[in-house]
């Protein structure tokens, strides 16, 4: 089915679109982006696809866009009106996505608009800029793109005003290494402004949760999409991932020290029966606790191959019940579960 016919039939409702979260492997080699990143009467660089189900439940990816056409306002409210608010690109065209992206940027940069549209933008290029940086973040220059992308966004997290439901409601619910690890990112950097810490200070908790499960690479995606329990050996594999991560970025300058602590630590119990170093409280980095609670209600709140995603109260429930096995500073909940309240 090329595009035309698709747009076609999507505007006279006689095709099922996708729109739950599924599992990575299903996904592939596409990668889902926020419909409201696209520019309205601008070209765009890449195709673009549609996630649709066929008569016996199987995915297609079928072209929505190709290369080379300009975006109409009419195509875009067909996909709203069905409730698609993701639709996917290849992997292969990152970087052309990063590109068309910076694009964008400019243009939302030299005009007055909602907050949503920029914040839309900004997160999207991190995302993308990460994914890039997953794939080799021993180069320099991934790394670089991404730190860049994150600086922008954390300087519009100060901006007077910002409205922080945003950033409940633009969170990645379809669970993937990157889409994790920005997410973690966002609400630490929200965090901190929400706390008053300063920039620099959401900056270094920003990067530790960009890259906080970077040593994650060196393991196949099986594991972390498995759906059920890990063998013990698997465990003990995937529990070294914060020296791995540690390790990898240690001596690149565009990570600071304080960064790579919290790396190395977001795995630490406030009890010191976490993992790798079993660290007491007092030997931990003063922002353990925030990056540990984050990295935790984010893994909770996302759908998994093995069970549904928790809501948010359900998720707290389970930080607050000792058998669960997640340990938490008590003041640091108490502060998470204010900055929580805005949503």
């Amino acid at each position: 089915m090329d595009s035309p016919t698709l747009r076609e039939q999507l505007l006279h409702q006689n095709l099922k679109v996708r729109r739950r979260a599924a599992p990575v492997k299903e996904c592939f080699p596409y990668l889902p982006f926020a419909l409201k990143a696209l520019m309205v009467g601008e070209r765009v660089s890449f195709p673009i696809y549609l996630k649709v189900s066929t008569g016996n439940n199987e995915v297609k990816f079928l072209p929505y866009l190709e290369e080379g056409e300009v975006v109409e306002p009419e195509w875009l409210a067909a996909l709203h009106e069905a409730g698609v608010d993701r639709i996917y690109v290849r992997k292969e065209d990152g970087d052309r996505l990063v590109a068309y992206l910076n694009n964008h940027l400019l243009l939302v940069s030299e005009k007055e608009g909602p907050p949503e549209e920029k914040f839309t933008v900004l997160r999207e290029h991190l995302t993308f800029s990460l994914f890039q940086a997953f794939r080799d973040p021993r180069m320099s220059e991934n790394v670089r793109l991404a730190r860049k992308s994150l600086e922008h966004l954390n300087r519009f997290l100060w901006q007077e005003g910002f409205p922080w439901t945003l950033v409940w409601e633009m969170l990645y619910r379809d669970y993937s290494l990157y889409h994790h690890s920005v997410n973690v990112s966002v609400m630490g950097m929200a965090l901190m402004a929400f706390l008053k810490k300063g920039q620099q200070e959401g900056l270094t908790l920003g990067l530790a949760g960009l890259f906080h499960d970077v040593g994650m690479i060196y393991f196949s995606e099986e594991i972390f999409h498995k759906s059920g329990p890990l063998e013990p050996e698997e465990r003990g594999e995937v529990m070294k991932h914060p020296c791995y991560g540690y390790r990898l970025l240690k001596g690149n300058p565009l990570v600071p020290l304080e960064s790579l602590r919290l790396i190395l630590e977001h795995h630490e119990n406030a009890n010191g029966t976490g993992y790798p170093q079993g660290l007491t409280l007092a030997r931990q980095h003063p922002h353990t606790r925030f990056l540990y609670i984050l990295e935790a209600f984010d893994s909770l709140t996302n759908f998994r191959p093995y069970r549904p995603a928790y809501t948010p109260f359900a998720a707290l429930k389970i930080f607050q019940d000792p058998d669960q096995g997640l340990i938490c500073e008590p003041r640091a909940l108490k502060l998470f579960i204010q900055f929580l309240a805005l949503a």
